[in-house]
């Protein structure tokens, strides 16, 4: 192992390792290209056969009713959220996730209530769930941090049919991700996904309702709409914004839906190589079943800077994956008013602490390896307790 910080071995010289990197080769190129031309001959730009093709994809692939694709993974969380009714509401939403998740609930009226995160998954457990229910609640929205699903999702699933509320899972970078044959977003009520383009798949900007509940699902087409009772009818049955997806994103969804298992078969195996490699140097959060791999997350050993540690990596030609999340939302200065600082004491530890190693499809045998040294390097050289 190398102790002078510009002394890496010879297989990890002169190599460049970015955080994230998009594929569309030659035949992707050329199918989207074919695809475009016709959507663009038949002079129908937005949301039409593509758009259903894209949908009637993300149905099958969850195994879910229904599928309403919209303009972003927020968009399809502010309209499940409208569709719930959750007015003066509390809604339980893990503190450790992106503010669109909360926004969704705000926007629908509805209160939530930030809990704690599982250090296993960075999920929530069925505990924290239990402990932040009130009479008030109505609903669980959980999210899949970095494409994990907790093994926990069936039980919490349970209880809130017990309990009389709903789940509803921020799949946002979940795609593919399952446990026990269940794909995210088919554990509760319904799913948001998010084909923004850093996701494991991508449409540029994109996003999908997937849901078993028809009602919910005909609410959510409206809702995309600017509350439209049908695409023809200028008859508006709700207060909403305008969340309707292009049949040209929608071409580019799907160039990318089709090869998702094969975008996910490799971030795998980059991910058990840096297992095999780096247990023991890192603390590792790893799935317990499929997962995306958006991220593949890690904890510093306590005592080492993570400023400098990821300052270290870069001047390494390393980029670090972006973070899930540096912050979570309760110490964010719009909601600093909730006082919550030091009642969430996991999130602020592992928010700090986590690492996500670049993963991605094409990532070479060698930019593999320049990670795993250049990770154990300064490890060796910042310490930790």
């Amino acid at each position: 192992m190398a102790t002078n910080p510009q002394n890496l071995t010879s297989t990890s010289a002169n190599i460049r390792v970015p955080p994230v990197r998009v594929v569309f080769d030659e035949a992707d190129r050329k199918w989207i290209f074919e695809q475009l031309d016709d959507v663009l001959s038949g002079g129908m730009v937005a949301a039409g056969k593509k758009v259903e093709e894209l949908e009637e994809f993300w149905a099958a692939y969850t195994g879910c009713q229904n599928a309403i694709a919209v303009a972003n993974g927020g968009a399809a969380l502010n309209a499940i959220m409208a569709g719930l009714e959750i007015s003066g509401k509390e809604v339980l939403v893990p503190t450790n996730t992106f503010i669109a998740t909360a926004n969704a609930v705000i926007f629908a009226g509805g209160n939530p209530i930030f809990m704690d995160t599982d250090p296993k998954t960075f999920g929530v457990s069925l505990d924290e769930v239990k402990s932040k229910y009130t009479p008030n609640t109505a609903g669980v929205l959980a999210v899949h941090i970095g494409g994990i699903v907790s093994p926990e999702m069936p039980v919490i699933a349970a209880w809130c049919k017990e309990m009389g509320i709903w789940l509803v899972e921020d799949a946002a970078h979940a795609h593919g991700s399952e446990f026990n044959g269940t794909r995210a977003g088919h554990f509760g009520l319904a799913g948001a996904y998010s084909f923004f383009a850093t996701k494991t798949m991508t449409s540029g900007e994109g996003g999908m309702v997937v849901c078993d509940d028809d009602g919910l699902a005909d609410f959510c087409r409206r809702y995309r709409d600017y509350g439209k009772k049908t695409p023809a009818e200028n008859i508006h049955t709700v207060i909403s914004p305008n969340s309707r997806i292009s049949e040209i994103a929608a071409v580019l969804g799907l160039s990318q839906s089709y090869r998702l298992d094969e975008f996910i078969e490799a971030r795998s195996i980059v991910a058990d190589r840096y297992t095999e490699e780096l247990e023991g140097t890192l603390e590792l959060v790893m799935p317990p079943d499929r997962s995306s791999w958006y991220k593949y997350i890690t904890l510093l050993p306590k005592g080492i800077d993570p400023v400098q540690f990821r300052a270290g990596m870069r001047e390494r030609t390393v980029s670090p994956s972006g973070s899930v999340y540096d912050v979570p939302m309760h110490l964010q200065p719009v909601f600093e008013h909730m006082e919550l600082e030091g009642l969430l004491p996991i999130s602020e530890d592992v928010c700090v602490r986590h690492l996500c190693l670049p993963i991605y499809y094409g990532m070479t045998d060698e930019q593999v390896e320049h990670v795993i040294v250049t990770v154990r390097d300064l490890v060796s050289i910042l310490g930790g307790n």
